[in-house]
């Protein structure tokens, strides 16, 4: 099943001194399948990595605090997102697409839980390439529309950076976020 795997690598070797010796190395295996055809959301998607500035990624709600499942309905200038990704600066989620998407799109911004405060960009990396990013956002801003053409990329990575002053408050959501196939 796609999926990530526990997938260490242990090595029994002789050291110099002809003592015998183990060592393990811990290791992750990814089984991936691209996403099905039409639109496919990014929170109902297995991703490859996913590291986060605070707590975990969330699926369908803000980033909250630092315990998984901890966020709120996500919500960017009073507008509400039921699908998305809640992450906090800085943070980096990479999908396997199997150059089948032709664009991802989606509402970002800074979620309401931080208030007016907070400031961020978000950036779409096809193949390691830059597509497309927004200038810094902070919580006074509306969501802000993004759309990325990733035709043929293998893998996209969704990105937030801070906005220059630190992560505080740095709680970043990307409302509907979808991929096109």
């Amino acid at each position: 099943a796609p999926g990530a795997y526990d997938l260490p690598l242990t090595a029994d070797y002789r050291a110099p001194n002809g003592k015998r010796a183990t060592a393990t190395l811990a290791g992750t295996a990814h089984v991936v399948v691209p996403p099905p055809a039409g639109t496919a959301y990014a929170a109902d998607l297995p991703w490859l990595t996913a590291a986060n500035g605070w707590g975990p990624v969330e699926r369908n709600s803000s980033v909250g605090e630092s315990d998984a499942g901890d966020g709120r309905p996500m919500s960017i200038g009073g507008t509400g997102f039921p699908k998305g990704l809640g992450v906090h600066a800085p943070s980096e989620v990479s999908f396997y697409t199997g150059g089948r998407c032709s664009a991802f799109s989606a509402r970002v911004g800074i979620d309401d839980e931080a208030g007016d405060r907070g400031s961020v960009r978000f950036e779409v990396w096809a193949d390691g390439r830059l597509v497309t990013s927004t200038g810094t956002l902070t919580g006074t801003d509306a969501a802000t529309a993004v759309s990325a053409p990733v035709t043929g990329a293998e893998t996209v990575r969704l990105v937030v950076t801070d906005g220059g002053d630190g992560i505080d408050y740095d709680h970043a959501d990307w409302g509907d976020a979808k991929f096109s196939c």
